[in-house]
């Protein structure tokens, strides 16, 4: 990473190209005078990983805890009776149902490998799995980790989840439409602003870990070093398995106010593994540059 930072500074000093951060749709207030370095771009690039992974992980957990439940009774996941996670499911009496995932005050560690504590408020109209359904997420002091992270993250915001049916190309995927609104993550006294509007289709497979996700669409958010960004995976989404925390295929466009377009690309891989954390970022004008998510 320090080279890739390193090249980039030389290239746009001898490109002259000074740089300025100014967008009128940001949530939070951008000085137009404050440049944007490569550094500040960098970092911007490495707290969207993270960010996106948290909200990744919100949808699989809350789905799976809400199918758990059946939508009539009180059950406990993943332990004996009265410890953590409490998955409780209150009939709301408007074709509603409240399902609350309670993991207590301290981080515990969950079937997906994501440490959790505190509570998601999920008001669904019927099963993660069942077409139609739509699922409506809040946070309350809600924090995750994933069991490679260093630093836990306080997750808030709204995330909704639509089932959407078959794949209109394809009917033995699924269509899932994931939309977070003001979303927030925090750590280390940071934070990150945080928007989503994406598809993201399941191809199911014959064991839990053979299920197959791919996204497309559009994220947008603001670094907690005030750098605003939007990024899209259209053409080539972005692939991963159930049981894999990273993305294994796919291209993220990526665009920073004041620096040229570039990408990442999640296909790159060093090993012959179908789980690593290796992805390559194209810059105009300089050789890729090999990073860990």
């Amino acid at each position: 990473m320090k080279k890739f930072i390193e090249k980039l500074s030389l290239l746009l000093l001898l490109s002259c190209f000074v740089c300025f951060v100014s967008c009128d749709k940001d949530p939070k207030p951008v000085d137009p005078s404050t440049p944007t370095t490569p550094q500040k771009a960098v970092a911007a690039l490495i707290e969207f990983a993270q960010s996106s992974s948290q909200f990744t992980a919100t949808v699989k957990e809350s789905g799976n805890n809400v199918d758990a439940t059946g939508l009539n009774n009180t059950k406990n996941l993943y332990g004996a009776k009265n410890s953590y996670p409490i998955i409780s499911c209150q009939e709301l009496g408007d074709g509603t149902w409240l399902v609350t995932c309670n993991y207590g005050p301290t981080l515990m560690l969950c079937n997906d490998g994501y440490l959790r504590r505190g509570i998601i408020n999920i008001v669904t109209t019927g099963l993660f799995t069942t077409t139609g359904t739509t699922m409506t997420l809040t946070f309350e002091n809600f924090y995750q980790k994933g069991d490679w992270l260093s630093q836990e993250y306080k997750i808030d915001g709204t995330q909704v989840i639509v089932n959407e049916g078959p794949n209109a190309a394809d009917p033995a995927k699924t269509d899932y439409k994931v939309i977070v609104t003001d979303g927030l993550i925090a750590y280390n006294t940071k934070e990150i602003q945080y928007s989503e509007t994406t598809t993201r289709t399941l191809l199911p497979g014959s064991e839990l870990c053979d299920n197959n996700w791919y996204i497309t669409g559009e994220w947008n958010g603001v670094s907690s070093d005030n750098v605003s960004y939007t990024l899209t995976a259209n053409s080539t989404p972005l692939h991963y398995r159930i049981c894999c925390h990273f993305f294994q295929d796919g291209i993220l466009n990526i665009n920073v106010e004041g620096l040229s377009p570039f990408s990442i690309d999640y296909g790159y891989s060093e090993e012959d593994s179908d789980c690593d954390r290796k992805a390559q970022l194209n810059y105009p004008g300089i050789a890729p540059i090999v990073f860990d998510m």
